[in-house]
């Protein structure tokens, strides 16, 4: 059984000041409301999580829904923040995993040729690296290194291979082994300085000293 943690299913229309219960169904069903347009920056948000551990979902075969989980609730509520109204809420299921999901939405349709990898002409701006780094970046030390190097491990090819492209857009050198990338350590620290501030629940992936590593990976 899942429970709701965040729950903003019901609600009141902003268009025909209707009640709702679940709104994206209002809006399909609706002869005098439409689908809300998506800003561009809840775009960004929607490509940093596909590109991260995002996925779609259409279980009605109507408009697709985009569904994250984590064991981090800071970090799905910093989701949620950056998507508004877009989010329908967040669920905590028996197995102590917190798992986000959106409205289904019409425009969420484009992003159906993510779920094998971006395409060959997306831009890794800051607000999709900031996610992506977010939810499934890292750091590690290699050897007996004092500095770390950013990784992330990416199983399908596709998906690795438009990643390291678009990291090597931006400037970066990366190294690709097995299933992983990774940037040498003046690149990473370039990569986190560019992201800015630590997100919610991710403030351990921005230590740069491995003991502050550890210490704040053990309370996110």
């Amino acid at each position: 059984m899942s429970e709701w943690v965040v729950d903003a299913r019901g609600g009141v229309c902003h268009q025909c000041d209707s009640e709702y219960q679940r709104l994206a169904q209002h809006w399909s069903r609706s002869k005098h409301c439409s689908y809300r347009d998506v800003s561009e920056a809840q775009h960004e948000t929607i490509r940093g999580c596909l590109v991260g551990d995002g996925n779609l979902d259409n279980p009605n075969d109507g408009p697709p829904a985009l569904r994250m989980s984590s064991m981090r609730l800071p970090h799905l509520r910093w989701i949620h923040d950056q998507l508004g109204w877009l989010v329908r809420g967040i669920t905590q299921d028996d197995s102590g995993a917190y798992r986000l999901r959106t409205l289904s939405h019409p425009t969420l349709g484009r992003y159906w040729t993510w779920m094998e990898g971006p395409p060959s002409n997306w831009t890794l701006t800051k607000p999709i690296a900031r996610i992506w780094y977010a939810c499934d970046g890292g750091l590690e030390w290699p050897g007996d290194s004092t500095r770390p190097r950013a990784t992330w491990t990416i199983t399908d090819d596709d998906k690795r291979q438009a990643c390291e492209q678009a990291l090597a857009e931006q400037g970066y050198e990366v190294m690709v082994w097995d299933r992983r990338l990774a940037l040498p350590f003046d690149a990473t620290e370039r990569f986190l300085a560019w992201l800015g501030d630590p997100t919610p629940a991710s403030a351990y992936k921005w230590a740069l000293e491995r003991e502050k590593y550890e210490r704040r990976r053990e309370v996110a």
